[in-house]
């Protein structure tokens, strides 16, 4: 079984509660993209052919850029399908694949929990002085307390690979018969 189908198989054999967070993420993500894409389609044809572009189109590609990014997060987290430059796995043992996997996870799911902690605390104070956009008035701490949970799950979704690379069936582990 090649490991893109192990991947795949685990993805359909996995919980119902994961399998609900990954496709309610996906589809905030998918929705915000493609509102993003209809706005400035909009945008530019008022633009170029009626000489008036959409008010706040600025704006809400910036909040909607946000959402889009911090939606998909923990989604990509837990199926550890991050952009990477894989430089050393040529000479990086198989065998240590899964306990560098497993700290990689414990460090970054830590990190991100901090972060979640601070965005919160920033939206906060956003939501105490009324921060809003300039043009639309639309209140940023609404943005930041969604990108502070959206760290905060993928805080979760790290913590979720955890025990799989304790078991060896981690996104990234190797198939057990290359680790002879």
């Amino acid at each position: 079984m090649s490991k893109s189908t192990e991947i795949t198989s685990d993805k359909s054999k996995g919980n119902a509660a994961v399998n609900w967070l990954r496709r309610l993420t996906d589809g905030t993500s998918s929705l915000f993209l493609f509102a993003m894409m209809v706005m400035t389609c909009v945008d530019v044809v008022g633009r170029y052919f009626f000489n008036s572009p959409l008010d706040g189109a600025t704006e809400l590609t910036q909040l909607f850029m946000g959402v889009l990014v911090f939606a998909v997060l923990p989604t990509v987290s837990f199926r550890e399908e991050h952009v990477s430059v894989d430089l050393m796995d040529l000479w990086f043992p198989l065998r240590l694949i899964n306990p560098r996997q497993l700290i990689m996870n414990v460090l970054t799911a830590v990190m991100m929990a901090i972060v979640s902690w601070r965005v919160w605390y920033v939206a906060d104070r956003a939501a105490e002085y009324g921060d809003a956009t300039e043009y639309l008035a639309i209140e940023y701490a609404y943005i930041y307390y969604f990108i502070a949970i959206m760290c905060g799950a993928t805080a979760a979704a790290l913590a979720l690979n955890i025990p799989r690379y304790f078991k060896s069936k981690g996104p990234l582990s190797p198939d057990e018969e290359n680790l002879g």
